[in-house]
């Protein structure tokens, strides 16, 4: 499966809710979500929890890059058990490489996600992931479309993962 994705710092997210809505978004719930991030050879691999009921099993490729970028995923959906087994396998021999603890308000726009996250030791920002259906061109006007409404050519363009951002304020201290 495949995204264009982009994410920005934002510090007040009034202003954008009021834009979702007048764009004709819906909001779609807030999710508490923990995600447990292992090492891997390529790309991110990661264990999702949501509100404590869904677990998820996800692997993606990303670039690092402030612009839209593409990003390939595929998610398996787990029980609570399968995620409790899968979790105590992977930490003895992938190792932990850090887990991200944010609250998302998710809004719909068509084939788009937007994500209004505040993330745990990061703050607040807003990611857009619209997904690639029948075509790349379709799902990129969409994005860019949503791009121009909410004026996120005027935030900060954030080129890394939750994960990164976080081990670097880590490593950095």
């Amino acid at each position: 499966m495949k995204n264009i994705e982009l994410k920005v710092k934002v510090d007040n997210i009034k202003p954008l809710v009021r834009s979702l809505r007048t764009l004709g978004a819906h909001f779609a719930g807030t999710l508490k979500q923990k995600d447990t991030y292992y090492n891997c050879h390529e790309g991110r691999l990661k264990i999702r929890e949501i509100n404590g009921k869904e677990f998820m099993f996800i692997h993606y490729n990303r670039p690092d890059t402030a612009s839209h970028k593409i990003s390939n995923f595929e998610i398996l959906d787990l029980s609570k058990q399968q995620c409790l087994k899968l979790k105590k396998m992977l930490w003895p021999t992938l190792g932990i490489k850090v887990t991200v603890v944010k609250t998302r308000k998710l809004w719909m726009y068509k084939n788009t996600r937007i994500h209004l996250d505040d993330v745990n030791g990061l703050g607040k920002f807003l990611e857009l992931e619209s997904k690639i259906t029948t075509s790349e061109r379709l799902a990129k006007k969409e994005y860019d479309a949503l791009i121009e409404a909410l004026s996120l050519n005027n935030f900060i363009k954030i080129k890394k993962s939750y994960s990164d951002l976080l081990l670097a304020n880590f490593v950095g201290r």
